[in-house]
């Protein structure tokens, strides 16, 4: 794993983001960094960086299916701000799943101000209590999906999922060419929501190059997934 650590915190933004993500790099906190794999309660993953093609995604029916589940819900999209109703979400989550996760919010960004990074905040509520939140960086003509997180009670509305939906459809109205959505693990249940989008317009970032994406569905041919 390597890391890069910007000690004079210019804004990473615009098309100095579009270039990071393009080249494999990612957000951890207040740097970027780059892996192939990653450890989970003591196992080694390896993982692929993916990316969405923003025009050429042809929505299922499953993902229409969750659109109208959640119809009654209000979303925003506004500027990253930490709350403690962000937080107070975020315990809710961090105790519901399985796998490991930053503690709060604030560790897992780093940059709160959003003096690093352009984040944007969605908020999801129900009557006006939120039952999920997703945060993202905007670059120029990409955003990187940094965090989904839900309240475990509304977990049948499939919300890590909507959240998708909503930054796919963020993307949409922006005129934004490419989503990442970080990195998978091929075979590891836990990423597999990541796949499920649309394959046709789902691409792999492929080691050692990381400038070298190919279509998923030719990824899987090889490592026979």
């Amino acid at each position: 794993m390597k890391d890069l650590n910007f000690t004079d915190k210019p804004l990473i933004a615009g098309e100095l983001l579009d270039i990071i993500l393009q080249t494999g790099w990612y957000r951890s906190g207040d740097k970027v960094f780059t892996t192939d794999f990653v450890e989970d309660f003591d196992c080694r993953y390896p993982v692929y960086w993916l990316r969405y093609h923003i025009a050429r995604i042809k929505p299922t029916k499953s993902y229409q299916k969750i659109v109208q589940l959640n119809q009654n819900f209000t979303i925003d999209t506004i500027p990253f701000r930490l709350t403690d109703e962000l937080e107070e979400l975020h315990v809710r989550y961090f105790n519901h799943i399985p796998f490991l996760t930053a503690f709060t919010i604030e560790e897992m960004m780093g940059d709160i101000q959003n003096n690093i990074f352009d984040s944007r905040l969605i908020e999801v509520r129900d009557n006006g209590k939120l039952i999920a939140a997703g945060i993202f960086d905007k670059g120029k003509q990409s955003i990187a999906g940094i965090k989904n997180i839900y309240h475990p009670a509304y977990k049948k509305y499939s919300l890590g999922k909507y959240l998708l939906w909503i930054k796919y459809q963020y993307c949409l109205q922006n005129q934004i060419t490419w989503y990442y959505p970080g990195y998978f693990s091929p075979g590891n249940p836990r990423f597999n929501y990541k796949t499920e989008f649309d394959n046709n317009a789902t691409e792999v970032c492929v080691p050692p190059e990381k400038e070298y994406w190919v279509p998923l569905n030719e990824f899987k041919k090889v490592l026979s997934i």
